[in-house]
């Protein structure tokens, strides 16, 4: 099967939740807004800037959730949502130039840019706040999940590996830094100067940390279960050994996504761990488990999944014909 279904599967497993701002910046930094009441003239312009930016965040959503998705946005409700969102950067711009050294500001105001589609401007703010603040792990971890996704890539190994140092117990840096090490292994090999099983192997030990830390977490149980997909059976292998090394993987496969299964949260997640199994078994040769699994998926939204995988299940029992003489 293509890795166009294993991402298309994966992002049928994802959740997806809107976020008002401040809730944003606590799950991208850990940082959390404070609800002490205090006297302290910056901490309350800070508090009230706080607040605006809630506002303006659930305004602008309003706007947005008014037209169906896809359709385009008027020009006019374009430009009340540009005004609204200027007005706050300004605001924001003016607070931390009489207070360049708020941590906790720069941090909003980057979450704020990034929101509004300014990357660039958010990774300056981050990078700016990182430097006020060097012991906030989760600013590293952002910064790290940023250059995983835009690059450079060798700088999101020491970011967020420097978040696990500050913060060990968190179990979302162990898992970031397992999927990029899964996911960028070419780049990890060059870092942690490992072969690709070697790779492998410290990818599932970041992912067996995320685990210990959040054992309940279907998102997590099903980054790890994903990677499965990525082992390959060394060529070098004799072939008896590569058959007790493929019945490993499938096993392990397997394994994983049944853990996966235990903690999905709905029937949808639940039917999207079955076309894992059934992809499993096929490619074990397992046809009548497989079959069983194809058959419990109902749900409409998993219909062209299913229907690649049936043909696939089909294909592989086809009998192979002895070329012509």
């Amino acid at each position: 099967m293509s890795d166009v279904l294993v991402g298309a599967l994966s992002l049928l497993l994802a959740t997806n939740k809107a976020t008002a701002l401040t809730n944003l910046v606590a799950e991208r930094t850990g940082w959390v807004e404070p609800v002490a009441a205090t006297n302290d003239p910056v901490a309350m312009e800070f508090q009230a800037l706080l607040k605006e930016d809630d506002v303006v965040t659930e305004q602008v959503q309003k706007w947005l959730d008014a037209f169906p998705t896809g359709t385009e946005i008027p020009a006019e409700t374009k430009k009340k949502i540009d005004e609204r969102e200027d007005g706050l950067r300004r605001k924001y711009e003016d607070f931390l130039l009489r207070n360049p050294r708020h941590a906790e500001a720069t941090i909003a105001f980057g979450s704020f840019l990034g929101d509004t589609g300014d990357e660039a401007g958010m990774v300056v703010q981050w990078e700016k706040a990182r430097e006020l603040d060097p012991s906030n792990p989760a600013i590293w971890n952002n910064l790290g999940g940023h250059y995983a996704h835009r690059g450079p890539i060798e700088k999101a190994f020491p970011y967020l590996e420097k978040a696990i140092e500050l913060n060990p117990k968190e179990a979302q840096y162990w898992h970031a830094l397992g999927t990029l090490t899964f996911l960028f292994r070419r780049d990890a090999e060059t870092y942690y100067k490992l072969d690709e099983p070697g790779v492998f192997k410290k990818a599932f030990e970041f992912y067996d940390k995320a685990l210990a830390l959040q054992p309940l977490s279907f998102k997590l149980a099903a980054d790890v279960a994903q990677t499965w997909y990525g082992v390959r059976v060394p060529a070098k292998l004799a072939d008896e050994d590569r058959k007790l090394e493929e019945a490993r993987i499938v096993e392990s496969g397997l394994k994983a996504w049944t853990n996966a299964f235990r903690l999905a949260l709905d029937d949808n997640a639940r039917e999207a761990v079955r076309l894992h199994y059934a992809r499993w078994q096929i490619r074990a040769g397992q046809w009548n488990a497989a079959r069983t699994n194809l058959d419990l998926v109902t749900d409409p939204a998993l219909g062209d999944l299913k229907g690649r995988l049936e043909r696939n299940w089909k294909e592989k029992q086809a009998p192979k014909t002895e070329p012509a003489k």
